[in-house]
């Protein structure tokens, strides 16, 4: 990190690492890339006793790290190692996303929503880098859904350090604001979709 910010739990995901050399249009990337996106990762299902109708709308996003630590514990039997993965964001992204998933749920209880309300920081794990976010009703897109890095890397000069996430918060913030100004575009990202950095830590 290039500058010191203070960093907001948003939420916590369990599931398994996205596997881009599966595909041909990613076949440029590592191996396996974390990512909290259940776009590209497959990603476990809400915490369970939560009632059938509010499922959907808040998977794969888990409240606490117990809950996603559960989750894992209790997933069928694969060959392929889980994760739980936490999105920090700092202060003036929280106040953003905030707005932004109140707009969509109103006052619904969506974990980030929740923990956004009682802000703390996220309990200790690996970092493993900055991810740029887009919310769009409900989803969170990744940067990589678009190949933004792409771009990023043609127009910015930036690379991604060894699991596709960026190295320091002013890189994301730039590729945030990149796809954000360049909504409607040829080569832009869907009018809908608002981008922001993230911190993602492994537990």
């Amino acid at each position: 990190m290039t500058r010191t910010e203070s960093w907001i739990l948003a939420g916590f995901v369990a599931g398994f690492p996205w596997n881009p050399a599966e595909q041909d249009w990613t076949a440029d990337l590592p191996r396996a890339v974390p990512t909290v996106s259940d776009c590209l990762a497959d990603l476990f299902p809400a915490e369970r006793g939560i009632e059938p109708w509010l499922q959907p709308l808040i998977e794969p996003w888990y409240r606490s790290l117990q809950q996603a630590a559960d989750a894992v514990r209790h997933r069928p039997s694969d060959s392929r190692t889980a994760h739980v993965l936490s999105t920090s964001v700092t202060v003036t992204v929280a106040t953003e996303l905030a707005a932004m998933v109140e707009m969509w749920i109103g006052d619904l209880p969506h974990p980030i929503r929740t923990n956004l309300a009682q802000p703390v920081a996220a309990p200790p794990g690996r970092t493993l880098g900055f991810e740029v976010l887009g919310f769009d009703t409900g989803r969170f897109h990744s940067w990589l859904c678009y190949r933004l890095d792409t771009q990023a890397r043609d127009k910015l000069g930036i690379r991604t350090g060894d699991a596709a996430l960026l190295t320091s918060l002013d890189d994301a913030q730039r590729v945030a604001d990149m796809a954000n100004n360049n909504h409607g575009t040829h080569d832009g990202t869907p009018e809908d979709v608002s981008w922001f950095p993230a911190l993602i830590t492994e537990h």
